[in-house]
């Protein structure tokens, strides 16, 4: 028996919605998106179609905060009975989406950039975990790994350390990369030379422990490696990490009392 494809819809179609269609996600389901002109795409067909599916099983809401405060009652003319919604929205509460929407069948979840290969971690969180059935969880773990969060507010969390953890794992690698190609012009330093020292010190550290070994391992008294790691902890590095991630958390809950 050939088990039906399910059908899609992305609310919003920008670097998220794009980032979310990797092979198998393709593959796997019928996917259309509207964008803020009401115009229609097949996203499998790669055209623009005249009209939409009236029964869509997912919907998925890719669209900024603010929009989703100023037009969301107008989503409603795209949910069927069966319809289930998806929010990766930052910040808007469950709560506020399904009064909205006038449906009770929400899901919020918080993939990130790296869906596209496979490779987010992706945080979900439902008042109705009835809801959450195989062909849910079957969407999103094309995305990813899968993680149930027990309580809302962890997806904030999950927005700061996941969502927007990318972009500040990024200018950090970006940082030391400019800084080393600055420290000699003549050296002619290689990016991938440089990318490739995170990749391998991470290939062989799994966890926080196995960094702090690491580090000691090589951090010989008045060598050259405690000199910088000396410097790193009297600009308070630590403190810096935690609150580039509080401000992030701070900033999804913020969004949720806009409105």
């Amino acid at each position: 028996m050939v088990t039906r494809r399910p059908k899609i819809l992305f609310i919003g179609y920008g670097h998220l919605a794009r980032s979310l269609i990797s092979v198998n996600f393709k593959k796997n389901n019928i996917i259309h998106a509207v964008n803020s002109k009401n115009n229609f795409y097949s996203i499998n067909l790669n055209k623009k179609i005249k009209s939409r599916d009236p029964f869509y099983d997912f919907i998925f809401l890719l669209v900024k905060p603010n929009t989703f405060i100023k037009k969301g009652i107008e989503f409603r003319t795209f949910i069927s009975k069966n319809s289930k919604i998806i929010s990766c929205i930052a910040g808007i509460k469950l709560s506020y989406i399904s009064k909205v929407l006038n449906t009770k069948k929400v899901i919020r979840i918080m993939p990130n950039i790296l869906a596209k290969n496979n490779k987010s971690q992706t945080f979900v969180f439902s008042k109705d975990k009835n809801i959450l059935n195989k062909k849910f969880i079957d969407v999103v773990k094309s995305f990813g790994s899968y993680h149930y969060v027990s309580n809302e507010d962890q997806i904030n969390v999950a927005t700061a350390v996941f969502g927007s953890g990318p972009a500040f794992i990024a200018l950090l690698i970006n940082s030391y990369i400019l800084a080393a190609k600055s420290l000699s012009k003549n050296t002619n330093l290689k990016d991938i030379d440089l990318i490739n020292l995170f990749q391998n010190v991470l290939s062989d550290n799994l966890n926080s422990n196995e960094l702090d070994k690491f580090i000691n391992s090589i951090s010989s008294k008045k060598g050259t490696t405690q000199a910088g790691i000396k410097f790193l902890k009297s600009q308070n590095i630590k403190k810096i990490m935690y609150t580039t991630l509080d401000r992030a958390y701070k900033r999804a809950r913020e969004l949720s009392i806009e409105k």
